[in-house]
């Protein structure tokens, strides 16, 4: 297989394309929204990957990828409806290479924008606010609202948003193929909550042809379901969180130990610790935050039995950047062990990531992140070779 080049000329005029439609849109839909009260949003992001595999993996090479998202709120109060609602469109479009697969073979795939080429419905749902509760109902992402932490959210590396025990061992309404599902959360004081959801139990593909709208029901496909508790307060006088779920799909699985054998049934728990080490000024951003996250997933038809994140992340290190943060996490994935003792030739028995990440503000619309990767064991694989990545990401956003 030939390198893959950083830019390719055919694809050069799609990406502008899609780029000059984005910005098209975007305009159009503010001139639309300032009509509107202030608690209509309006969003358009796009995200731009340049990644270089500079040692180990399938191959040496560089790749480039981007992600546009077109996200737009409605209050039913605006369109003189009832009080208290939210619809949501939400359309994305993906572009450019897979170098996960193409050049790195990582499971955990090392970046969080990876898709194939194409346009889509990403989320369209309602929800209901009342006092103390509120209630979703439509195509979302659960990992918008589970399996969620902060200072995680900074870092490129996908197992670092949602857990592997989860999104590798079922079927998971996640980026960028998700479907139907009903989300309740109540908030039992401001400092203690609980959410639990269930989804369609497979997300339909997305293709260039369906615009992401394959919702694919089927009962038999099983049901996700997914309940999760929070605590945030303050510990020694600085900000902490606790999350502790779990989860449960009702399909049918085969055992990757054994394909012979089918599993009614996958399951798995998991602890999320965000907990602030210090500030530089009282109520201020600036400090260090330390993060961990545990799941364990012990069915026969796990692929990953175990899953362990680490890190820490610094908020305004560098004097005149109070915005910028610098991060260094660890994910590692543990093989199901059925699977291992199976091949022995063919596997490793886990696979970890280290990312080091630095996410510059050049203005509060755009963000500059150079990042290093460093991918031991990836794919899982006894024949790939440990990968160092170098990524540089580039963010814009506008809101309104």
């Amino acid at each position: 297989m030939a390198n893959l080049k950083i830019v390719e000329t055919m694809h050069r005029s799609h990406h502008l394309i899609i780029f000059i439609i984005g910005l098209l849109l975007t305009a159009s839909l503010n001139q639309a929204l300032k009509a509107q009260t202030h608690t209509n949003s309006f969003q358009t992001s796009l995200t731009q990957d340049v990644v270089s595999n500079l040692e180990g993996g399938i191959q040496q090479g560089q790749a480039h990828m981007g992600l546009i998202n077109i996200d737009l709120s409605l209050q039913t109060e605006n369109l003189d409806l009832w009080d208290h609602g939210t619809f949501r469109v939400h359309i994305q479009n993906t572009y450019g290479q897979q170098p996960s697969s193409q050049l790195v073979g990582d499971i955990q795939v090392f970046s969080n924008i990876e898709n194939k080429n194409c346009s889509y419905l990403y989320q369209f749902y309602y929800q209901h606010q009342w006092k103390n509760m509120s209630l979703l109902m439509g195509k979302q992402d659960l990992n918008e609202r589970f399996f969620v932490s902060k200072p995680a959210g900074h870092f490129i590396n996908s197992s670092l948003g949602i857990m592997p025990v989860a999104s590798l061992n079922t079927p998971v309404s996640i980026f960028p193929s998700t479907t139907l599902g009903i989300v309740g959360c109540y908030q039992f004081s401001d400092q203690q909550s609980l959410q639990g959801a269930v989804y369609n139990g497979l997300p339909g593909k997305v293709t260039d042809c369906n615009f992401g709208t394959d919702l694919n029901l089927n009962i038999r496909n099983g049901l996700f379901h997914i309940l999760e508790w929070h605590l945030q307060r303050n510990i020694l006088s600085n900000p902490a969180s606790i999350k502790v779920g779990g989860f449960y799909h009702s399909g049918k699985f085969q055992s990757p130990g054994d394909p012979r054998v089918t599993v009614r049934g996958a399951s798995g728990l998991y602890l999320m610790i965000h907990q602030g080490i210090f500030r530089e000024y009282e109520d201020h951003l600036r400090g260090m935050d330390l993060f961990l996250q545990i799941g364990h997933s012990p069915d026969p038809a796990s692929l990953i039995d175990s899953h362990l994140t680490c890190g820490l992340t610094y908020t305004g290190l560098i004097p005149g950047a109070e915005k910028d943060q610098v991060g260094l996490a660890l994910a590692h994935a543990s093989l199901n062990n059925r699977l291992m003792n199976r091949h022995p030739a063919v596997y490793q028995v886990d696979e970890t990531a280290l990312e080091f990440t630095y996410k510059h503000h050049l203005t509060d619309e755009l963000v500059l992140q150079p990042d290093l990767q460093y991918i031991i064991h990836p794919g899982m694989q006894t024949s790939t070779n440990n990968s160092v990545i170098g990524i540089l990401r580039l963010h814009w956003t506008y809101n309104d």
